[in-house]
């Protein structure tokens, strides 16, 4: 099903999740498809809690996502606000992808429903700053956001939409993580993503050839050094 900015895309959806630390609360304020919430339920992790959230209540009804999902229709800012007031907690994650601001969209300006003015997306910079939780945001290169979020570490990454290619932005007011919530999209590439995949494999099917105390005993290793 079509969904404009969907981030389900090869290249895209993969270069997000391998940013996303561990966490318990998973918290997707402008959900639309949810498509990086529908990603990471498919992957065989400890599966967080999902609160799925977008203004418009037909496109929460249009999308099947994940068991056990909070859906809301609330204004984002509403939902930011309500984290802003939370202590600092590792444990939450917020993924932010809201409504393309106009500047970069100006010969498409009806993509959505419920749209976003400037001075929306002005209110949503300025809150997500005092945010004490890990936060991501992806936005198309817009110099709002730049300037908004200038101490944020940034990751630039280029996307194919209907045979043309965006510049997409991730910032991230967290270093980059030293663990990943799902390590099931590793890799730089799709390339490499097959590299890693082929080497796993093949250390998998070695252990798996080992006895039972030569595997857990290489096991125990690897456990008590890293």
């Amino acid at each position: 099903m079509y969904f404009p900015g969907n981030k389900n895309i090869p290249g895209l959806i993969q270069k997000i999740v391998n940013q996303i630390p561990p966490c318990k609360y998973f918290i997707e304020p402008c959900a639309g498809s949810a498509a990086v919430s529908m990603f990471l339920s498919r992957a065989f992790v400890a599966q967080p809690q999902y609160h799925i959230n977008d203004l418009d209540p037909g496109v929460t009804d249009m999308f099947d996502y994940p068991a056990g999902s909070i859906v809301t229709n609330n204004p984002v800012l509403d939902i930011i606000k309500s984290l802003v007031a939370i202590p600092a907690d590792p444990d939450t994650f917020v993924f932010i992808d809201p409504p393309y601001h106009h500047s970069v969209r100006q010969y498409n300006l009806n993509l959505y429903k419920y749209k976003m003015t400037h001075q929306d997306h002005l209110k949503l910079l300025t809150a997500v700053r005092d945010l004490e939780c890990n936060c991501m945001i992806i936005h198309p290169r817009c110099d709002l956001y730049s300037r908004k979020l200038e101490s944020w570490r940034t990751i630039q990454i280029k996307v194919r939409y209907h045979d043309k290619t965006a510049i997409e932005i991730l910032y991230m007011n967290y270093p980059r993580p030293e663990q990943l919530l799902t390590y099931v999209a590793a890799g730089t590439d799709c390339w490499d993503r097959q590299r890693i995949k082929r080497k796993g494999d093949r250390i998998v099917k070695k252990l798996q050839s080992l006895s039972a105390v030569e595997r857990n005993y290489i096991l125990s290793r690897l456990s008590n050094t890293f």
